[in-house]
């Protein structure tokens, strides 16, 4: 039933998530293809210090997708609960807030 289908989603999450990780350690794992070390350890050094600024785009990702299911009719009970949380988180997401 709907516990089944949800559980389902979440593994298909769980999936997406777990592909786009192996894709970001792959390609930070190009750092390790660098030959030259001081070039390779300051090319690392830049990428710990602009990695911070990368977590908005995942939150700017989640914003959107859950602004889709509230246009498309869901209310935020609903929202939180097919993403996992609450209503208000899933209302703070919605404002940019979480």
């Amino acid at each position: 039933g709907e516990v089944a289908g949800m559980a389902e989603e979440r593994d298909e999450a769980r999936e997406a998530a777990d592909a786009v990780l192996a894709a970001v350690r792959a390609a930070l794992r190009e750092l390790e293809a660098i030959p030259d070390a001081t070039v390779r350890a300051r090319a690392a050094g830049l990428v710990l210090r602009e990695w911070a600024g990368e977590k908005t785009l995942p939150k700017e990702i989640r914003q959107q997708a859950v602004d889709t299911l509230h246009e498309g009719g869901m209310d935020f009970p609903e929202i939180g609960e097919a993403i996992g949380t609450d209503r208000s988180r899933a209302w703070r997401i919605w404002k940019g807030m979480s």
